[in-house]
């Protein structure tokens, strides 16, 4: 009767043929329900399912088992995910589509950073390049012959050579030179070049290199020639080994290098971000290939077991250390009061009748036993009563 009188009647009762309500409907709840919701929800969220016993329940369930199994399903899921053919090709191509602006959001923010002198990762990498590329690299001879042609052809053609002859002998520097041997060579060496006349010598040689151009360029290219010029750069190049310069030399080439990239960077800024544009397709094209053919069951047990539980200390420690603060700002970000009273406020009077009866069903008739007790025990004092009255 108690229940019924809270919930029934669920409308509004009026006199026939009037408008006139009759008291006491609707029935309590059905009246008062919106209030009533939020107070159950009030209720809730302040006592019965408060924040610190969602974070003291939290921190309860926080351990290192519970990280590493949550970590193992994860794993173990996306390498079966990767098993589905036909997801694998969808997840290629979703990322592959991504990867664009992935690498161009991340080239710039790397620019971003090395301008502002806030990124060491540059400086990192290209010293490790330098490390273990450049400094162990060794050319062939082969390669040396190549890139020794490749100079010849660039830098020291009969041409060039012709030119940096008559401008090494101008009169300024040929007078230097004799000044040269007459104060430093010795009796027999300055007697001789004074029969031989090295001023008159070198004037000769730049008049001859200035008006007979062919002539010269036949005379340079035979020298050339003839003492293998070319064979001698090339021996030189195959050679040479960076690692035998001086320690001071090796770290101010390679403090060079790094400046000289990160300089580059900076200053080629929209000619790198237009070249990244420019292989998009080729990028999409490598990420996409790489996922597919990428074979879960290609990777050795120990290193997914040891990248678990990597992944779950980095989650554990993360998560006893940061908790807190993420509870605080989860709680009221998930709305547990709005969402208790939306779901009272959802549910129709009958429907929530029948939960509290059912909830209370053990009870309810607990309570009619004992009133039936009740009400027979007054009923025979009030029989005694009667009797003995007057």
């Amino acid at each position: 009767m108690a229940v019924a009188a809270l919930f029934r009647p669920y409308e509004a009762k009026f006199i026939p043929y009037t408008s006139i309500q009759l008291p006491l409907t609707p029935g309590i709840f059905p009246k008062r329900r919106a209030k009533l919701a939020q107070a159950v929800a009030g209720t809730v969220t302040d006592t019965l399912l408060t924040p610190s016993d969602i974070k003291a329940k939290a921190e309860t369930l926080l351990t290192e088992n519970n990280i590493y199994l949550s970590v193992d399903l994860f794993v173990e899921s996306v390498l079966i995910e990767f098993r589905d053919t036909t997801k694998l090709h969808r997840l290629a191509s979703d990322i592959a589509e991504l990867s664009p602006a992935l690498l161009h959001h991340l080239l710039e923010s790397i620019i971003d950073s090395v301008e502002k002198g806030k990124d060491k990762r540059v400086a990192q990498i290209t010293e490790k390049i330098f490390d273990q590329v450049v400094l162990s690299v060794r050319i062939s001879l082969d390669q040396a012959n190549e890139i020794a042609a490749r100079l010849m052809e660039a830098f020291l053609t009969p041409q060039k050579v012709r030119n940096a002859l008559i401008t090494l002998l101008s009169p300024q520097n040929i007078t230097a030179l004799d000044e040269s041997i007459q104060a430093h060579a010795s009796g027999p060496y300055k007697l001789l070049a004074r029969i031989i006349g090295v001023k008159r010598v070198c004037y000769e040689w730049r008049n001859f290199l200035e008006k007979e151009p062919e002539e010269a360029h036949k005379l340079i290219t035979d020298l050339t020639k003839r003492f293998g010029i070319r064979d001698q750069i090339a021996l030189q190049i195959a050679n040479f080994d960076m690692r035998s310069l001086p320690l001071q030399t090796i770290a101010k080439l390679k403090e060079n290098v790094v400046t000289f990239v990160e300089s580059f960077m900076v200053e080629h800024r929209t000619d790198l971000l237009q070249a990244m544009s420019k292989i998009e397709n080729e990028a999409m094209g490598t990420v996409r290939s790489a996922i597919i053919h990428f074979n879960p069951e290609s990777i050795p047990a120990a290193w997914v077991d040891r990248a678990k539980h990597d992944l779950s200390s980095f989650a554990y420690s993360y998560l006893k250390r940061e908790l807190g603060v993420l509870l605080e700002k989860a709680i009221p970000a998930l709305g547990m009061y709005s969402l208790i009273a939306h779901k009272i406020d959802l549910l129709s009077s009958r429907q929530i009748e029948e939960l509290v009866k059912r909830i209370c069903k053990q009870e309810l008739r607990a309570l009619e036993f004992y009133g039936g007790i009740i009400g027979l025990m007054l009923g025979f004092v009030q029989i005694f009563v009667n009797a003995i009255s007057p």
